[in-house]
């Protein structure tokens, strides 16, 4: 038969039991709706890596056109100069001309945007011109 004590330590033990099934099935939902959540963000970023891989295969074709254009362009240049007569010196000289011009030019836009030494103010005063200064 039986004891009070016996019967109040089986008691305490399945009340231990169902309260740790309680905890534990819990958990399982817990777990269960983290594990959904995760399941339609590794959708999310599987859909962006396709993506990603479409624009990736989508520039490289772009490039590869842009290089077989410029190619074109490269070819239909060097025919045009062996296919025309030129007089090298000329063109030489014509072109350092051209060249020298540009560049005085450069250099005169470069320094009129320097302030004199003799102006009042500070260098800071002066308002942008639009170009980024380095110094």
């Amino acid at each position: 038969m039986l004891s009070l004590d016996q019967v109040r330590l089986l008691e305490d033990r399945v009340e231990k039991a169902v309260n740790r099934i309680r905890l534990l099935s819990e958990e399982n939902t817990r777990l269960k709706l983290d594990l959904q959540q995760k399941g339609l963000r590794v959708s999310e970023l599987e859909n962006l890596v396709r993506a990603f891989k479409d624009d990736q295969g989508r520039i490289e074709e772009g490039i590869l056109n842009a290089l077989e254009q410029l190619s074109a362009f490269e070819d239909t240049v060097i025919q045009t100069v062996i296919d025309a007569p030129v007089d090298t010196k000329n063109t030489i000289d014509t072109a350092a001309e051209d060249s020298s011009a540009q560049t005085m030019a450069e250099d005169e836009s470069i320094l009129s945007d320097i302030p004199d030494e003799n102006q009042t103010g500070d260098l800071f005063d002066t308002p942008p011109t639009g170009q980024m200064d380095i110094f």
